[in-house]
């Protein structure tokens, strides 16, 4: 029963529904301050310039409007799917909601 449970927590799709609830939150804090959208380009280059993921989501973050930002972690298309894997955004969160979600 437990094994069971395990893969349909693991289960890809549900880890992707978890991931968009958790953007759509997200998204929702960053309706009410958008300027957060640069802060955290500004924080993910500093932190994480070498790695590719990070530069790309920078790149995205930095020349997106923050309304495109917004649309894009509710959105369902490959680009928003690869953007919430690679997310800055979760900090944004409380931390016991975050971990809920992303448990």
């Amino acid at each position: 029963m437990i094994v069971a449970s395990l893969e349909n927590f693991m289960n890809h799709e549900n880890v992707d529904s978890r991931r968009m609830d958790l953007h759509r939150r997200i998204a929702l804090v960053l309706r009410k301050e958008p300027g957060l959208v640069r802060d955290f380009a500004e924080r993910l280059r500093s932190k994480l310039a070498t790695a590719r993921s990070a530069a790309v989501v920078s790149t995205i973050l930095t020349l997106w409007s923050p309304l495109q930002v917004i649309r894009s972690l509710e959105d369902s298309s490959e680009q928003a799917v690869r953007l919430r894997q690679n997310s800055p955004f979760v900090s944004l969160l409380p931390v016991p909601l975050a971990y809920r979600l992303i448990e």
